[in-house]
């Protein structure tokens, strides 16, 4: 909704008779309401470039001195002091009030307006909208900085310049680097807090969807970023490509089959698709997905990629399974088409839910072990929550015993997974078997069942 346009009542009538504002002030807000209402209103031909140009240029610099405008209206009050009347402890919160502004949006007011009564060159070209507002808000974020306050003060004139002249990416760096060189101690310390708190999570929500978040101090940061970079420009020119020998001539970006967002998700995956290539060359360690899925969900979906008729999915089957050997939920179809493609490694189970019979060996080793670690997904102990992947696979009828008393098989049925701690504590007198229904029990020395 539109603001209600200003009237003379709004000028004479105030606080004891007094008008709320002087007589220029208000002045000005009115012509600037009726310029903006009739430039709203109007049809706006912008399918020329210098028709657009044009726009931009003037748009943005009525845009700045609009921000320059509420700039000077918290300079004003905060100078004033008025928000005290109004049982504030500040001109932010006021404002942030006043204007419904979020927390961040009047910080950064605050800011810019400190910065700016130290630079009055910067302000007079900010107040003529020659100068961005992401370029004075970045100073003020620099002069929040109270151990280079007055070295900006000094350079009022050198900061003007690189307003003027610089794209902001630029202005960014340059400013960044001032700081540095300025506050040497203080950049110092804050690359080593960053290298402290460095940081990286990755969890899957609960529609499956996985997401990651971290921070990294400045030089991993930056060497991350060019890596990420190069492949996302790989990402593009893929698709770039794809567009021109679909459009020819006529390509433009909105031709190319993917999103921004979807090439830089892609890009990601494939850094991670390329260290996995690196790792096996250097040290021959294979990085390998495996998907555990049963047998008649698997030929069902099989059945329905290849376009054949299936019969509903009964969603209370009990033997269903579609995970990853972490015990992370994958769609049916998604499991089984990367699974065809090679890349996924699959293992099917059975109705009793257990891998194929490996036979007899010394150790659980290699597609062993794997059999061995499809049937759970974490230590079996109880109240023991370490993932099959950090555990240990041991017999649990002792390898030694004879096969003719049913032990020593190096196989799935006989396949205890468990982490160091508790595989050695099933030596101290517990036994472990498995059930006939699949589950582990344990037995303490007194033959009472751990539960």
């Amino acid at each position: 909704m539109s603001p209600a346009p200003l009237s003379s009542l709004d000028y004479v009538v105030g606080v004891a008779d007094e008008p709320l504002m002087n007589r220029d002030a208000y002045d000005g807000l009115v012509l600037m309401q009726a310029g903006l209402g009739k430039f709203l209103a109007a049809n706006i031909d912008t399918q020329h470039g210098p028709a657009a140009q044009q726009l931009i240029d003037e748009v943005e610099a009525i845009g700045r001195q609009a921000d320059a405008m509420k700039i000077k209206a918290f300079d004003s009050i905060d100078r004033s002091g008025v928000y005290a009347l109004d049982g504030h402890r500040s001109a932010k919160p006021m404002i942030a009030h006043a204007g419904r502004l979020s927390g961040p949006e009047a910080a950064s007011r605050q800011k810019t307006t400190k910065a700016l009564r130290a630079l009055p060159q910067v302000a007079v070209a900010f107040h003529g909208g020659r100068i961005s507002t992401s370029m004075v808000n970045k100073l003020g974020r620099v002069y929040a900085n109270p151990r280079v306050r007055d070295l900006m003060a000094e350079a009022d004139g050198w900061f003007l310049s690189h307003c003027l002249n610089d794209t902001y990416e630029f202005f960014d760096l340059v400013i960044s680097e001032w700081e540095n060189l300025a506050d040497e101690d203080g950049a110092e310390r804050r690359d080593a807090r960053h290298t402290r708190s460095r940081d990286h999570q990755m969890y899957q929500d609960e529609e499956g969807q996985w997401h990651w978040k971290g921070s990294v101090a400045a030089y991993d940061g930056a060497l991350t970023k060019d890596v990420f970079d190069a492949f996302e420009r790989i990402e593009f020119d893929i698709d770039w490509q794809w567009a021109q020998d679909n459009h020819g001539p006529d390509a433009n970006p909105t031709h190319m089959p993917r999103t921004a967002a979807q090439r830089r998700a892609d890009a990601f995956a494939k850094v991670h698709e390329y260290a996995a290539k690196a790792l096996k060359a250097e040290t021959g360690q294979t990085i390998t997905t495996d998907m555990v899925i049963d047998d008649t969900t698997f030929e069902r979906e099989t059945k329905k990629l290849f376009g054949e008729d299936v019969a509903p999915n009964d969603p209370q089957r009990e033997d269903r399974a579609c995970h990853t050997l972490s015990g992370h939920s994958l769609p049916a179809k998604t499991a089984v088409s990367h699974a065809l493609l090679g890349e996924l490694r699959r293992v099917v189970i059975g109705a009793d839910g257990v891998v194929i019979d490996l036979g007899r060996r010394r150790l659980f080793t290699g597609y062993a072990r794997l059999a061995a670690q499809l049937n759970a997904h974490e230590c079996y102990w109880p109240g023991c929550h370490v993932n099959v992947k950090n555990c240990q696979i041991d017999h649990l009828t002792p390898y030694s015993e004879a096969q003719d008393r049913g032990g020593g098989l190096t196989n799935p049925h006989n396949a205890g997974v468990a982490c160091g701690k508790h595989n050695r504590h099933k030596e101290r007198g517990y036994t472990v078997q498995r059930k006939p229904d699949g589950t582990i029990e344990i037995r303490r020395p007194d033959d009472s069942i751990l539960d």
